[in-house]
């Protein structure tokens, strides 16, 4: 709608744990322990399983004037974008799905106990500011939802939450420590073998961050975790099975991870890093020590050549010259920094949707990411490989990552998120800030 674009662009149940321990905790390298230099060197091997492609059948009758295509044509959705194709087939991963791919995964989730899972989850978050505020646990717990969903909450996940002492800046976004991940996918039922199915509603451009933090945070195989091309309203229009009711407050979906004594639960959770213990390292993050790292050695131009970093702010937030929506912060960016606004990346007519592929890595070229085979400095060495996504508070840069990934400009480990993004930056007293390029 014209208020997203503008404001984008501008700008409780409980649940017993089951004692017998399935789901044990890797051992862990936190980011605060994290060389300076793991940024600079080669990442840890990760295994990736090819997407397993579902076999498109007619799922329902089609309303008329839906995007859905119809029962005798091409198994792809028709997209209300000009530019949008079928999103598996472009990405570099496959873990893009249709909408037409998802309602089939969802349709084939009837195995037998202890056997592999399709399970969905509603990652919907939206901006707490604006006239008319959405909030997307209200939502979910409204309805409609997608039958059996779950909502991930990034918020109530956040390690360390706002408002502790750990957490001075009341950064909002944070990724979940492994304990806390763990507790909540025994609260959800999860186990590593089950594959996620991540969709947001209609108009959400945000929920690349729920995404995100289930396929990247290295608790849970990438190549089980799937992001739904297409909002809530395109899935009701396809066929797909919905919940209509209002969720009541005894509802076990609705725990919060205030419930959960989470020194009890590292002796007692079920879920299971997907990894070996020695293969665990926390790759997906970078805090403001890291990045100061980098932006002082790019000012030096010294050896800090191997890391980019990219802003998903709008361009006047960048620039300094639209003010910041969090009170308190500096305007403008970090010196050395490109700007993409992550809407540039979205289908416009549909938030849920990536443009085509060949869009979204025009994109990052054209605003300074150059393929590695072009990216050459010093005889081969020091190329720009590593991506660092920041943005106003750990959400939209999530965007970035994600379809950094899937273009196939970067691999996943090569790509990081400042968690801590501006709100983290920006309010520091000293940190370096140029409104200019």
């Amino acid at each position: 709608s014209a208020a997203l674009c503008t404001l984008l662009l501008g700008g409780s149940g409980t649940l017993a744990f089951q004692s017998s321990p399935k789901y044990a905790l890797p051992s862990y390298r936190s980011s605060s322990s994290k060389s300076q230099h793991y940024l600079f060197s080669s990442s840890p091997a990760r295994h990736h399983r090819r997407h397993h492609r579902f076999t498109t059948t007619p799922v329902a009758t089609i309303p008329p004037g839906s995007h859905c295509s119809s029962p005798s044509a091409s198994p792809s959705i028709i997209s209300s974008s000009s530019t949008a194709l079928e999103m598996s087939t472009m990405s570099t991963t496959g873990n893009l799905v249709t909408i037409r791919e998802a309602i089939q995964a969802h349709k084939n989730n009837h195995s037998g106990p202890g056997s592999p899972k399709n399970i969905f989850l509603d990652g919907s978050w939206h901006m707490p500011m604006g006239p008319s505020p959405r909030n997307g646990r209200s939502e979910y717990i409204a309805g409609p939802r997608i039958r059996n969903a779950f909502f991930f909450d990034i918020d109530d996940l956040s390690s360390p939450p706002p408002s502790q002492p750990s957490n001075p800046k009341n950064l909002p976004h944070n990724k979940p420590s492994p304990i806390k991940f763990a507790a909540a996918m025994d609260r959800m039922g999860i186990s590593p073998e089950d594959t996620l199915y991540v969709y947001g509603t209609k108009g959400c451009a945000f929920y690349h961050r729920s995404y995100w933090t289930l396929a990247s945070c290295g608790y849970h195989d990438p190549s089980k975790v799937k992001l739904i091309m297409g909002s809530l309203d395109e899935w009701k229009e396809c066929g797909g099975e919905l919940e209509n009711e209002v969720l009541n407050e005894d509802d076990a979906r609705l725990f919060r991870m205030s419930d959960v004594n989470l020194e009890k639960a590292n002796q007692t959770t079920k879920y299971a890093c997907w990894k070996k213990d020695d293969e665990v390292m926390d790759s997906s993050v970078v805090d403001l020590n890291q990045v100061l790292a980098i932006v002082n050695d790019k000012n030096k131009e010294s050896h800090a050549k191997d890391a980019i970093i990219i802003d998903a702010r709008s361009s006047g937030r960048f620039y300094g010259r639209d003010p910041e929506p969090r009170p308190g912060l500096r305007g403008g960016h970090m010196p050395g920094a490109l700007n993409l606004p992550f809407v540039s990346l979205l289908d416009p007519d549909d938030p849920t949707k990536f443009r085509s592929m060949d869009e979204v890595r025009d994109a990052f070229v054209k605003a300074g990411i150059a393929p590695l085979s072009e990216d050459k400095e010093g005889g081969g060495e020091g190329q720009q490989r590593k991506v660092i996504c920041t943005c106003g508070s750990g959400v939209t840069a999530a965007a970035l990552a994600v379809g950094l990934e899937e273009c196939g400009l970067r691999s996943k480990d090569d790509i990081y998120i400042y968690d801590g993004s501006w709100i983290d930056w920006g309010s520091e007293d000293d940190t370096p800030i140029v409104t200019e390029d």
